[in-house]
């Protein structure tokens, strides 16, 4: 086995075994591959991920980062505009859905998928104008060395926007069945999110609010 294949391996096997620590009981094992299957609609096109676009709004020729990208909803719609997206994800099943998928879009050159964590991103500093989440700050194990990453590739006038679904709020439709979620994983204190942007020197705004008709926990930062 040559050196540069044994490298790449060995990476998508400690990818592979950490992912185990980015994912839900519930998320584990060849039942859950089926049960994303039986759910594409439902990852393949997200309101929540439409709304997280038209708010950052990237233009063409603009460089995206969608961390936790799953099977590509904001990364398909970031691309619609013209932005050149790197979509990274930890799990190699969502980075073969959404490579798959990103052969049947207009301009599939325009669409990166990396394998890679929120704490690792596989982009050089500075590179990124636009970075995003989108139901994925609850899967992150390290919050600081996350948020230094994200800090790390964004442009001088970056713009970041986390968005994670406020399952413990009563109002939203799924509270019965997801409302613990965050206890097996990383609590989305938008706060204290907003508190580690700013120890890096970046304004940030974190709150709670409606989105896509969806109770959600929002920060914004603006790199400067």
């Amino acid at each position: 086995m040559f050196l540069w294949q044994y490298q790449f391996r060995n990476e998508e096997t400690k990818l592979g075994n950490e992912f185990d620590r980015y994912r839900h009981q519930h998320d584990k094992g060849v039942g859950a591959k089926i049960s994303w299957l039986l759910n594409i609609p439902k990852f393949w096109n997200s309101p929540l991920s439409k709304e997280v676009i038209r708010i950052l709004g990237p233009e063409k020729g603009e460089n995206v980062l969608d961390i936790g990208a799953g099977m590509g909803p904001a990364t398909v719609e970031a691309a619609s505009r013209g932005a050149h997206v790197v979509a990274v994800d930890p799990s190699r099943f969502m980075r073969a859905v959404l490579g798959f998928r990103r052969q049947f879009q207009k301009n599939p050159g325009l669409i990166t998928v990396e394998a890679g964590v929120a704490e690792r991103i596989p982009l050089s500093k500075g590179s990124t104008d636009v970075v995003f989440a989108v139901n994925a700050v609850h899967h992150w194990v390290d919050l600081e060395a996350s948020i230094e990453e994200i800090v790390r590739v964004s442009s001088s006038q970056g713009r970041v926007l986390l968005v994670d679904e406020d399952f413990t709020n009563p109002d939203h439709p799924q509270h019965e069945k997801h409302h613990d979620h965050e206890e097996e994983m990383t609590k989305v204190d938008v706060d204290m999110i907003k508190s580690i942007f700013e120890s890096y020197g970046v304004e940030a705004t974190g709150e709670k609010v409606s989105l896509a008709g969806l109770p959600v926990k929002l920060i914004k930062a603006n790199v400067h």
